[in-house]
């Protein structure tokens, strides 16, 4: 599998093979991170983990609005949940709230990453809100590091923006929402 990095923020995919979306909206405690998830999804909630539904498709996208870091995952629950997604032909992807911390008993946003990559089947998507709603994040470029570390270049959204003007920037993006 090719894990170049690509200008568009993205990587895992394996050409040839149909391919879900994983898109990650990173960010520091209460920064909008699942405001701008509810806005993009229709999620109810910023508590939200489950699947939203489009009616009149039939698609649907995988949310977790809550970060693993302030509401505990483990890694056998995101296995599980991608491991649905991936069997579910009309589920587009899965969009997820992740905290950059560098927890010791909850999964990291480099676990997350390195789990999705795994897989093959998904197209990674990182979007980093910037500084958000509550105060500056002042690890904003060691952040960006970790992620390029992992082949990824994220994409930066202005935090100070309204919630749906930053949905819409991932959409164009990612196409997640169709």
């Amino acid at each position: 599998m090719d894990e170049k990095e690509i200008d568009s923020g993205t990587f895992g995919a394996m050409k040839g093979v149909a391919v879900q979306k994983f898109v990650a909206v990173i960010g520091n405690r209460n920064s909008g991170k699942s405001t701008v998830i509810r806005s993009l999804t229709g999620c109810p909630n910023s508590a939200f983990r489950g699947e939203v539904k489009d009616n009149t498709t039939g698609e649907s996208i995988h949310v977790i609005c809550s970060s693993p870091q302030e509401r505990p995952l483990t890694l056998q629950e995101l296995r599980r949940i991608l491991k649905a997604c991936a069997a579910n032909r009309k589920c587009r992807g899965l969009v997820m709230a992740i905290q950059p911390t560098s927890p010791t008993k909850r999964l990291s946003m480099e676990t997350i990453f390195q789990e999705i990559a795994s897989l093959g089947s998904f197209q990674s998507h990182a979007f980093m809100l910037a500084p958000g709603r509550v105060g500056g994040s002042p690890n904003t470029a060691a952040i960006v590091t970790r992620l390029k570390s992992l082949k990824l270049k994220p994409i930066t959204l202005d935090g100070g923006r309204f919630a749906m003007l930053n949905a819409q920037v991932i959409n164009k993006r990612t196409h997640i929402a169709g």
